[in-house]
């Protein structure tokens, strides 16, 4: 891993530094030499009436078809209110109690906050690592990973949303408390994964449990030569390294598509690194053979924190499971980031463990 990850490091000799004036983020297809601006629609505020906009220092409003203008006073948009574009004077505005770097949108259906990939990967780090103690290092692996999985989404054309369809974008929030993911973004802007040529998506996790796994175990999709298994003991100390659980029979029988008493839950098949591939149901006298991660998707991602189950038995018409790990498993796995900066290693070579196959590349 060293050897591998010091050669991918002399690659970035001689441009460790942003240029002194780098030209400002532009709207459009990802283009290597230039920060992007992205569009997040900011889904996670539900529903509502109307939303209040106070940008710091005022805002520039540039309603669709009108002459801009220039406020103090919030702007008020309701789902009735003609498409525009409000720009705060100071990059910072707020909507519904929340904070933002960027600009605010309202096409008519959404609101839609434009932001610097770079402010937007540490409002994704903030929402994404909600823990009190986040070495650099991993917070600088993670900005990679949020970093190449956003660029493989701009590269098509894609918006993203501000919830886990996506990246849990938290905006500025915990700005006072997070001088670590500040660190960890500035320490590795503009680096991130490729993977024939293109940006990764480059998926991520809580905990692993002992082995990370590839796309088509823990997803359900193509698989990916940069995201397969690997071994992975970093995340001993994580809260949910194991864990048990005692689930109903309602939810397994659901996913299952039975009826009648449930009867057991077994493994039929694992990846290399121990994780279900496969579970068989059985209830009322009849058996379903379900892909594991679609059954865990089924039952709650919370409820059932992972598909490396350990110990499964039937008690008094419950599932009492034991498991290692929370998440799907691939690609970076987050407690165990921490445990390989907490050994030393650079947010560079964490990467690159995690994400074999994959060349480190600078976009700006």
């Amino acid at each position: 891993m060293r050897r591998r990850a010091t050669l991918v490091l002399g690659l970035l000799v001689g441009c460790a530094q942003p240029p002194a004036k780098a030209p400002p983020p532009r709207e459009g297809p990802f283009v290597e030499g230039r920060e992007p601006l992205i569009r997040v629609a900011l889904a996670s505020l539900g529903t509502w009436e109307h939303v209040d906009v106070a940008g710091k220092g005022g805002l520039a409003v540039r309603e669709r078809g009108g002459e801009p203008r220039a406020t103090k006073e919030p702007y008020r948009i309701t789902r009735q209110s003609a498409p525009v574009d409000l720009v705060p004077a100071e990059g910072v505005f707020t909507v519904a109690g929340r904070t933002y770097a960027g600009e605010l949108l309202w096409d008519g259906a959404r609101l839609v906050n434009r932001v610097p990939l770079e402010n937007y990967t540490l409002g994704v780090l903030r929402g994404e690592l909600p823990l009190k103690r986040i070495p650099p290092a991993a917070a600088g692996a993670q900005a990679i990973a949020v970093r190449s999985f956003t660029l493989s989404y701009v590269a098509q054309g894609q918006d993203l949303d501000d919830t886990t369809a996506f990246q849990c974008y938290a905006g500025m929030r915990y700005a006072p408390d997070d001088a670590h993911l500040r660190e960890g973004v500035r320490a590795t802007r503009g680096i991130y994964l490729a993977l024939d040529g293109k940006p990764l998506r480059a998926y991520y996790h809580s905990t692993c449990g002992g082995h990370t796994t590839d796309v088509p175990t823990g997803l359900d999709r193509e698989p990916s030569p940069a995201m397969r298994g690997v071994p992975c003991d970093f995340c001993a100390g994580a809260r949910y390294w194991r864990w048990k659980s005692t689930l109903d029979a309602a939810p397994v029988l659901k996913a299952a598509a039975l009826e009648g008493p449930l009867e057991g839950v077994e493994v039929v098949e694992k990846d290399a690194g121990g994780r279900a591939r496969l579970v068989r149901v059985k209830a009322g006298g009849r058996e379903t053979v379900l892909r594991a991660s679609a059954f865990r998707l089924s039952i709650g991602p919370s409820a059932l924190r992972s598909t490396y189950l350990l110990g499964i038995a039937t008690e008094g018409g419950a599932l009492r499971v034991e498991g290692g790990g929370w998440g799907h498993g691939v690609g970076l796995c987050q407690c165990g980031a921490i445990g390989l900066a907490d050994r030393g290693r650079s947010a560079e070579e964490i990467a690159a463990y995690y994400y074999t196959g994959a060349s480190l590349r600078r976009a700006y």
